[in-house]
């Protein structure tokens, strides 16, 4: 099996650059991280958090949670966490009010470099309109001011590319960096193959992690899809179907093509019939109506 963390250099590499940057202006960055689920976003940012050697919040949300339960969670996180110099100056609630909790935020911040992590940014703007704006106005008025590396990760990349578009509150103010999967160089080092086993396991793989970790060390592709398929369960399925799942959500019409075609329907009628009707399959793009 493949443990510790593999790859990601330039990914890296890319946030060190910005925690540099941070240190040497005394003011704060801010970059927006987007990817697939599974992908490894999380991941990637918590080895950066370690190896950085600063002090850092990583909060992470909470689906369906109200937003006086997620400015709960985050303020008792930021007390846990290795920013404040005295914790009891967290308050312990702020009414569900991002804006308060942001305050709190600002006010234990070190004036060395610090890194903060909001993960699942999407599911606290679902929960609460406000809560763009409030980050906005925080940032500008509270936290870029101080010598800060603000990471928001999303893996809804709809909603990730909202946040930063022309006509929300947060345009211009953060970089975007899009998480890919691992490269076919790093699978293969990942697993111990050769160059030709590593190309075959990461056409397997889609270089996707959450596969990876469940596959054993030095195995080729064949001998590892031969164990898979007598597991339902096995990550080689589970885990791009939840990728596919976060991308084309029920009952998007883009899902209903694909698992159309991947039923065995070839021909226009019959993918657009299972699809649900010949009307809606004609307004799908082009690479969906072969």
């Amino acid at each position: 099996m493949t443990v510790g963390f593999v790859g990601r250099a330039t990914e890296l590499a890319l946030l060190g650059k910005r925690l540099k940057r941070v240190a040497e202006s005394g003011s704060g960055t801010a970059v927006a991280i987007r990817g697939l689920r599974q992908v490894g976003k999380s991941r990637l940012v918590q080895e950066f958090c370690d190896r950085a050697g600063v002090p850092y919040l990583f909060f992470t949300a909470t689906k369906g949670a109200s937003p006086v339960e997620a400015v709960t969670g985050f303020l008792a996180d930021l007390k846990d966490s290795s920013l404040p110099a005295d914790p009891e100056l967290v308050p312990t609630h702020a009414a569900g009010s991002w804006p308060d909790a942001f305050r709190a935020l600002a006010s234990v911040l070190p004036d060395a470099p610090a890194v903060v992590v909001l993960d699942e940014l999407p599911w606290l703007a679902e929960q609460d309109d406000l809560f763009d704006g409030a980050l906005q106005t925080a940032w500008d008025r509270l936290l870029a001011g101080h010598p800060v590396l603000l990471l928001l990760l999303g893996s809804d990349i709809h909603m990730m590319e909202r946040l930063t578009a022309y006509d929300r509150p947060f345009y211009g103010r953060a970089d975007n960096l899009v998480l890919g999967p691992l490269n076919p160089a790093e699978t293969g080092g990942a697993l111990g193959l050769d160059a030709a086993d590593a190309i075959d396991a990461h056409l397997v793989s889609g270089g996707l992690p959450g596969i990876l970790r469940s596959w054993p060390h030095g195995t080729p592709a064949l001998s590892f899809i031969q164990e898979e398929c007598a597991d339902p369960a096995s990550p080689l399925f589970s885990v791009p179907e939840s990728s596919l799942l976060a991308e084309f959500p029920s009952p998007d019409q883009a899902r209903r093509v694909l698992e159309a075609v991947g039923s065995g329907d070839r021909t226009h009628a019959n993918i657009a019939a299972t699809a649900g009707g010949g009307g809606k399959a004609r307004c799908l793009p082009g690479r969906y109506r072969r």
